[in-house]
């Protein structure tokens, strides 16, 4: 009995090797109609403020129609955050819904800034919903200080899971932190190959930090 289901479990590993080999990875659940509306609404509140992003004042005379930018952006939030919550929809698919939430409040469109409630959705995002776009937004937050507080421990932590999720900034991102030490141990000789190899995958700032540390850029080389 147990050679039997060794027998059948070898088949079926066998068979999902071929089955990832032949077909690839899998294809990110398609949009819905919730989804396009929202980068719909998002793209309104763009077209709307085009050429005030960022000033303090905006007067009449800019021909401005904030309230109304305001108001697409804050539909657009409700679409996110009611997607986001939704855990019987697809994983990639609310997951990306929480990145996008985690956008909004980082950059207090539809709401109020808000950094930490950013980080909720950028964790929940990463870590449970695999999104590896999202670990490199709150890695790079924690890393460089633009909430107010340095957590060194959790960037890594965080570029691990994208560098487990095969994402060249996420690999990019671990081993500049091993390089240095940061957030935990050392691996000079794991972090080159990190930097070397998001190189090779046309990652540019992991060919420029290998050049600024004097290292070859080709993992032959090293």
């Amino acid at each position: 009995m147990i050679v039997r289901l060794f027998a059948s479990l070898c088949c079926a590993l066998a068979l999902a090797a071929t089955a990832s080999a032949q077909f690839g990875k899998p294809q990110p659940t398609p949009k819905n109609a919730d989804e396009y509306f929202a980068e719909r609404a998002m793209r309104d509140a763009a077209r709307l403020t085009f050429g005030v992003e960022g000033r303090e004042v905006i007067k009449d005379e800019d021909g401005v129609d904030l309230a109304r930018a305001e108001a697409r952006m804050e539909e657009a939030f409700a679409i996110y955050e009611r997607l986001c919550a939704d855990r019987t929809l697809p994983r990639d698919q609310w997951a990306r819904n929480c990145y996008a939430l985690g956008e909004m409040h980082r950059r207090g469109s539809g709401t109020e800034q808000d950094y930490a409630e950013a980080k909720i959705q950028y964790d929940a995002a990463c870590f449970e919903g695999r999104h590896a776009e999202a670990c490199n937004q709150q890695a790079y937050i924690s890393q460089k200080e633009n909430d107010g507080s340095i957590d060194l421990d959790h960037a890594r932590a965080l570029y691990v899971q994208a560098c487990g999720l095969d994402d060249p900034r996420g690999c990019a991102g671990l081993g500049n932190m091993m390089y240095m030490g940061l957030g935990g141990t050392r691996d000079r000789p794991t972090a080159v190959r990190l930097l070397q190899e998001s190189c090779a995958d046309e990652f540019e700032w992991a060919c420029t930090r290998l050049v600024e540390y004097g290292l070859p850029t080709r993992l032959d080389r090293y």
